[in-house]
């Protein structure tokens, strides 16, 4: 069982290694061997004494385990064998465990952890040969400690997923490690800190008992020669995992026996808004009413919410733990900013119910609105409300014209993009069993989604560029009034946003909408040219699609984007934004490097650069393409035209 699946494994990475999703894995790749080579040059550190070096170093496994327990909520654990594939199969769950931890060590993420956890031989090599020797055990058994415990997590938190409770906790966690992400490498002065090991007296002995540590404290205990220490670490480490194969298969057998099937997750209720009066009458108040229910009841579309109010509240409190109350007074403007980018795929939440709206005479106008409108209430009003707490809080009263120009420019330009963008690039969900709150970025049209997403992103952030750049006129020149004008930009330019991108959604929806709809039931999986003799033989291989990328472009492609994202975000904005304050740069920033004369234009020409490095992408992709429709169409020319009458009535009849 277990060569099967990793067989099976094998063959859909291979295939998956493609287009989009080639560039997003490649990309991902690339992101966690960074991460994991630099945990492995934290071993060639000189610590001043073992125990720095080992609460160090349990620190860094212990993320990493976290990292293993905790990722599945953010990609919907193993897209590749999911176990609604084996539910029919007369497979014993125990068999069907061992097959899918086997198939565990299989993949990039795995390759990646691997890396990282070798860093215990090169601290063993500072200890001798015996604890390097010592070493290579103990990192096969940290591998598989933390492949099980993935596993068991998310087998243990399938049930709960499916829950509201469940659907909240991932939402925090993939809320906590965008926050990280955003504003995390404002505390670096506070992470040199930590791994200098300062604190290594008090926290390492509590880190030592943890169970993601015992390989570290193996790996000591064998330089130092306390052999009982490295057997009971190890033999601990060995058991535990075996321990949690144990209960992984006991939760698989449960889950088989079950089906993946827990019933619905739709909350009842009575309906307060109508009853009350709440709601215009008339088809506006029923489509208005209909999405605040569907925002709220629908666990999707809420955790999108509830993932962009964390990550906002997350960006503003990272910074304080290093005393830095800068970002505070923003919390609500980067929450506005991941609420419009999460919810780019508004109309794909909804796939083949949009016959609902097309069916009505002359609806699309009023359900593009009142989207907004819905759209808006949701979302303004914890922004605000969030943005005026936080501002108070920190003190920080400069940044009251800033938030309050750029927020309503960004709420009422991502209002228009949500429903805009959701009909441009139609990319509709797949409600798979099984109730994975992430499904919907591993099917065929994950890939599209966050493209909409990384785009809605630096669309909303240049729309809000007018108001700012008010502000900052004011500001530089010392114009209290005009850095007040900034708000009327806002509000004056939001409106315009609002306006004019929900007119150019509906036009689309009247002009497109059959087409759209045809494309939200059967999805967007790329058509495959397949011969008659090829579906006569029944060919179970699919055969390469046309418009892929090679391997060199794929990985091209990924460098490009992680380049674009590292040139435009920390070292476009952000820098711009601190040199036009006048504030001091840290040195990882290109722009603390050159005369302060000239860092504006650096921090803009890193902002170009990055542009340009988005547009290889794209460029890329149209070449791509441009060369697979001029291929085909040329062996539609070649094909005589009996074979194609025989395709068709071949594909008719299957």
């Amino acid at each position: 069982m277990v060569g099967v699946l990793i067989r099976m494994k094998l063959a859909v990475l291979r295939r998956s290694m493609s287009g989009q999703r080639a560039a997003s894995m490649l990309a991902g790749g690339s992101i966690g061997l960074v991460l994991a080579i630099g945990t492995l040059v934290v071993g060639f550190s000189h610590f001043g004494s073992p125990e720095t070096a080992v609460a160090v170093l349990s620190l860094l496994l212990m993320v990493w385990t976290l990292g293993w327990l905790f990722g599945p909520m953010l990609t919907g654990g193993d897209a590749v064998l999911r176990l609604e594939y084996f539910t029919l199969l007369p497979i014993r769950p125990r068999t069907l465990a061992i097959g899918m931890v086997g198939a565990g060590f299989v993949g990039i993420t795995p390759v990646v952890a691997l890396v990282a956890f070798a860093v215990l031989i090169v601290y063993g090599a500072h200890l001798g040969l015996v604890a390097a020797l010592v070493a290579i055990p103990a990192v096969l058994l940290q591998l598989w400690f933390v492949v099980v415990l993935s596993k068991v997590g998310m087998q243990a938190l399938g049930r709960l997923v499916r829950s509201r409770f469940g659907w909240e906790l991932s939402s925090l966690v993939v809320g906590f490690v965008l926050g990280l992400q955003n504003t995390g490498w404002m505390d670096i002065g506070l992470a040199i800190r930590t791994f200098s090991g300062g604190w290594a007296d008090g926290g390492g002995i509590v880190l030592r008992i943890l169970p993601s540590s015992w390989a570290v404290v193996a790996v000591d205990a064998a330089g130092q020669g306390n052999w009982g220490t490295v057997a009971l670490s190890l033999g601990g480490l060995a058991v535990l995992g075996a321990v949690l194969f144990f209960v992984f298969s006991a939760l698989l057998s449960r889950q088989l026996v079950r089906g993946l099937s827990d019933g619905g997750t739709t909350q009842t209720g009575g309906d307060s808004l109508a009853s009350k009066r709440i709601l215009p009458g008339g088809p506006f108040g029923g489509v208005l009413g209909k999405e605040l229910r569907l925002w709220v009841r629908d666990l999707r579309r809420a955790r999108f919410l509830s993932i962009a109010l964390w990550a906002g509240l997350f960006s503003g409190l990272f910074p304080l733990l290093d005393g830095n109350t800068v970002m505070l007074p923003f919390a609500g403007v980067i929450t506005a900013l991941f609420a419009g980018a999460l919810s780019a795929n508004v109309y794909g939440l909804d796939a083949g119910a949009l016959w609902l709206t097309l069916v009505a005479p002359a609806s699309e106008r009023v359900d593009v609105r009142a989207r907004q409108v819905a759209w808006l209430l949701l979302v303004a009003v914890p922004v605000l409300v969030l943005t005026a707490l936080l501002t108070l809080v920190s003190g920080q009263g400069w940044a009251w014209p800033w938030v309050l120009a750029v927020l309503p420019a960004m709420l009422g330009g991502a209002a228009g993009l949500v429903p805009l963008v959701s009909l441009v690039g139609v990319a509709p969900f797949q409600d798979r069993p099984g109730g994975n709150p992430m499904d919907g970025f591993t099917d065929e049209s994950g890939d599209q989604v966050r493209l909409k997403i990384f785009g809605m992103l630096f669309g909303q952030i240049l729309l809000a560029v007018p108001a700012a750049v008010v502000v900052l006129i004011g500001f530089r020149t010392g114009n209290t009034l005009l850095g007040w004008a900034g708000v009327a930009a806002g509000l004056v330019t939001g409106a315009f946003y609002y306006w004019l991108f929900g007119r150019l959604a509906y036009r689309r929806l009247e002009k497109a909408g059959p087409e759209i709809l045809d494309l939200m039931r059967k999805g967007v999986r790329a058509e495959v040219k397949v011969s008659a003799d090829e579906l006569e033989e029944g060919e179970q291989e699919a055969p390469e699609k046309k418009d892929d990328l090679s391997g060199p472009q794929n990985a091209a492609v990924a460098l490009f984007v992680l380049l674009g994202v590292l040139l435009v975000i920390p070292q476009g904005f952000v820098s711009l934004g601190l040199s036009l304050f006048g504030a001091t740069l840290p040195g990882w920033f290109l722009v603390a490097h050159v005369p302060s004369g000239l860092r504006v234009l650096v921090a803009i020409g890193s902002i170009v650069l990055g542009a340009c490095s988005f547009g290889m992408v794209v460029l890329m992709h149209r070449v791509a393409k441009r060369k697979a429709e001029a291929l085909a169409a040329e062996e539609e020319a070649e094909e005589p035209e009996e074979e194609k009458e025989n395709g068709r009535e071949h594909a008719a009849a299957r």
